[in-house]
């Protein structure tokens, strides 16, 4: 039995970009249900996250996910197995108010979750599903987890040492102490795909900020007859990094994305301004052009373009000069970035 495996689809993001919804609905009508049709798959694990927002939603969002992403799964027979993610809860300290019991419940014929831990086996394999920890059930899911005799742990966990973003570790959350006994940890809620130990985050299917530029997205298919994973790579990307150094004759794959270029000094003017004309008839949805002529060699470009916000403000705290616990500083950063890319 094969079983498809999708997390924090956050539908809604960047303040209900359109662009970004049809991006987001783009990947699942062109590759993800292709995907499962052709291999008959009807099972998903969908771990938490599912819309964006927290308090409200917005009807436009809606009613295209109900269109392209729901009522797709009920025409194709998909039964969702879904956790309940922290940006699924209205409350941030109790998961009883949440957007998938008020919106989608309609679809309960299809899509199944539980506000407390459960097991459920598939094909004589064990999973337990594990919903967002808050003060609320804390004490409850860290029993079941410790009495839990299952195979794999699915959870939307925030682990203490594990990669929040690509290079930067998260500090705080729960530590993976009594996780070692599960054969596999799958946990969305961190968007960079990063593993650890037996612990794999399996990041987000596409891309949604600035910090994913040049990460691997895509989705996972978990097979229980030999209880390995396999992961199919999305690779529409919507953001791109162009250097001059890089003339192509196509950027088609353009248009309406967001793109950075960057100038070498070794590029004559007429060729940048050429290769700028041409990616401007592309049209891109935003373009910046990046001028630095103090790079001498190509492999610092890509250092310079992947830097995001929480990674240029962890190495300036990195740099200061102060008696202060920079960890605790790193941490507050963290989780103020974080608020501000919730709102």
């Amino acid at each position: 039995m094969k079983i498809a495996i999708i997390n924090d689809t956050h539908f809604g993001a960047r303040n209900d970009h359109q662009l970004f919804l049809d991006y987001f609905l783009s990947f699942f009508q062109n590759q993800f249900f292709p995907y499962l049709k052709e291999n008959n798959i009807k099972t998903v694990f969908h771990l938490g996250d599912f819309f964006d927002r927290r308090k409200y939603i917005n009807f436009y969002t809606l009613n295209e996910v109900k269109q392209k992403f729901l009522d797709v799964i009920v025409e194709q027979d998909i039964h969702i197995h879904m956790l309940i993610g922290n940006h699924d809860t209205y409350y941030k300290n109790t998961n009883n108010l949440n957007s998938i019991d008020q919106i989608l419940s309609e679809y309960s014929d299809n899509i199944t979750y539980s506000l407390e831990p459960v097991e459920k086996v598939f094909d004589g394999t064990s999973f337990s599903f594990i919903p967002w920890i808050c003060d609320d059930n804390r004490e409850n899911v860290l029993e079941f987890i410790k009495n839990s005799n299952s195979d794999i742990l699915c959870g939307h966990l925030e682990l203490n040492g594990y990669e929040v973003m690509r290079g930067i570790k998260h500090i705080g959350g729960m530590d993976d102490d009594g996780l070692e006994k599960f054969k596999m940890v799958l946990s969305g809620h961190f968007h960079n795909k990063s593993s650890k130990k037996n612990i794999k985050y399996l990041g987000t299917q596409y891309q949604i900020t600035y910090s994913d530029l040049d990460d691997i997205k895509g989705f996972h298919v978990f097979d229980t007859s030999d209880e390995t994973i396999e992961f199919i790579e999305n690779k529409e990307n919507m953001f791109h990094s162009i250097s001059t150094d890089d003339i192509i004759d196509d950027y088609s794959n353009l248009e309406n994305k967001f793109v950075k270029i960057l100038v070498s000094k070794n590029t004559p003017r007429n060729v940048v301004d050429s290769m700028i004309s041409k990616i401007e008839m592309s049209n891109p949805y935003e373009m910046s052009v990046i001028e630095d002529f103090s790079i001498d060699d190509i492999e610092k470009k890509a250092i310079d373009l992947s830097k995001d916000t929480l990674t240029i403000i962890s190495e300036e705290i990195d740099n200061l000069d102060i008696e202060i616990d920079k960890n605790f500083l790193k941490k507050i950063s963290n989780e103020i970035f974080l608020e501000a890319l919730d709102q």
